[in-house]
């Protein structure tokens, strides 16, 4: 009595209902989660876990789909697909980071857009320093080659130095690395307290060449002052009606330092001016680099479990089709007939 309740549950459950129930389900969650803040696209685990019952149940009731090979086969990475598309949304992480030349990655400065509820953080432990960067562009601001050179500590705790660009990053502890086509200038600054302490560090400017007219940004002193920093070229960067090159200027260019309540005052580099409880030295003019950052480690087997369920549709439809697999089929069935009979 026992075995026949579960095998009626087990039946409702591979019910072809429950399957386009869930598939409407998972095909609405995600589109809200995409769309749309108040809905998480964690939740689409939900239909994903009603697809896998769903699955299961199928393959323990349907003895056709236990018997024929490419049917096996084809339900088995399908039930693989949906449990790690389950795994990577759960897992899944995505963000983004600018760090300029000559500087380090900083955790505290990335920007979560993505966070799976499963997702264990382990930004803290990538180290990865930017050096060179270089753009290439055709006339009319018609982006080519980016050429961003970083250097990272991989699993092995060596040093690795990579050329990287729009479609080919690096992978640190799972987190991929992808430069993207923001990037801009960014202003090293050193300051020193009234007390002498010192302290330098970069401030990014908004991404150029794409706000080229607009090479302005605000920046709090250690003391507590907002400054407003503008970048003034003495000539113009590029020539808009020839190919040029994002690097490392040689350009000659002045900053205007406007601190509340006060005049600007224009200073070259090296230069200093006093702002209150300090004084601000403009030290280098670099380039800072966008970086997307995502987290997908189950994404290859994906891709496996794909494989091997279009395989097995494959090994279905050629069973059944192929010349010669129709008489196949009846000679294994009338010996099926015999063995039964012989039983």
């Amino acid at each position: 009595m026992y075995e026949s309740a579960m095998i009626r549950t087990a039946k409702k459950l591979a019910s072809l209902r429950l399957t386009l129930v869930g598939m409407l389900m998972l095909a609405v969650l995600a589109v809200l989660g995409v769309r749309s803040d108040a809905v998480s696209i964690d939740m689409t685990t939900i239909p994903l876990v009603l697809l896998a019952m769903n699955l299961v149940a199928a393959l323990m009731t349907n003895r056709t789909l236990r018997t024929q090979a490419g049917l096996l086969v084809f339900h088995v990475g399908l039930l693989m697909v949906f449990g790690l598309i389950g795994l990577s949304v759960l897992t899944r992480f995505d963000g983004h980071v600018e760090v300029a030349q000559g500087a380090g990655f900083e955790p505290a400065a990335v920007t979560t857009t993505a966070n799976g509820w499963l997702h264990d953080n382990r930004l803290d432990g990538i180290e990865f320093y930017q050096s060179d960067i270089r753009v290439d562009y055709l006339p009319r601001l018609v982006r080519q080659e980016t050429r961003s050179t970083v250097e990272y500590r991989g699993a092995d705790g060596a040093m690795h130095r990579a050329t990287i660009g729009d479609k080919v990053g690096f992978e640190v502890d799972g987190y991929r690395f992808l430069a993207t086509f923001n990037k801009g200038f960014a202003l090293l600054l050193h300051w020193q307290d009234d007390t002498g302490a010192e302290a330098i560090g970069a401030v990014n400017f908004l991404s150029f060449p794409r706000h080229d007219w607009n090479q302005v940004t605000t920046w709090t002193t250690p003391a507590g002052q907002e400054v407003e920093l503008e970048i003034d070229f003495d000539e113009p960067y590029f020539n808009d009606d020839s190919a040029w090159t994002l690097k490392a200027t040689d350009v000659p260019y002045r900053v205007n330092v406007t601190p509340t309540d006060r005049a600007t005052v224009a200073v070259r580099e090296g230069d200093a001016v006093r702002v209150d409880g300090g004084t601000l030295r403009v030290a280098d003019l670099r380039l800072w680099m966008g970086y997307r950052i995502d987290y997908l480690p189950f994404l290859p087997w994906m891709l496996v479990a794909a494989m091997l369920a279009i395989a097995g549709l494959a090994i279905h439809f050629a069973s059944r089709y192929l010349p010669g697999a129709a008489t196949a089929r009846t000679l294994t069935d009338a010996e099926g007939g015999a063995h039964a009979a012989r039983a």
